[in-house]
């Protein structure tokens, strides 16, 4: 299917280290999914076998990455190389809404993340 919506799209848990919720495309090479953080939420300490770049969206957020930290906002972009652990925590009052585009590696996109049926 090459149309996608996320208004029309299921939002779940797509992985055990983050409590946002998120909808999830998943192509022959990359994935992309949007993610939403409640105020105060987090995304603990964790790492992937890929590379991701993160686009915010709405929101702001502390975000950790390797040894750098920064508050971020819409527009802002983040880069995270292969292997290195990341982290984040909503600081606002909002949702904190964020695109994830990572390749896609022997640990992603997890089980978790698959369409209902696929992966068990």
């Amino acid at each position: 299917m090459p149309f996608y919506n996320w208004t029309e799209m299921t939002r779940k848990n797509l992985a055990k280290p983050s409590d946002s919720e998120g909808s999830i495309i998943i192509g022959d090479h990359v994935t992309l999914n949007q993610s939403v953080n409640q105020p105060g939420q987090i995304v603990r300490p964790h790492t992937h076998g890929c590379e991701q770049m993160i686009s915010v969206v709405q929101g702001t957020a502390w975000f950790r990455v390797g040894e750098e930290e920064r508050t971020v906002v819409a527009g802002d972009i983040i880069h995270i190389p292969v292997g290195t652990e990341h982290e984040l925590k909503n600081l606002g009052d909002e949702e904190f809404i964020y695109m994830s585009f990572k390749n896609i590696s022997e640990d992603w996109p997890p089980n978790s993340a698959l369409p209902d049926g696929e992966g068990d």
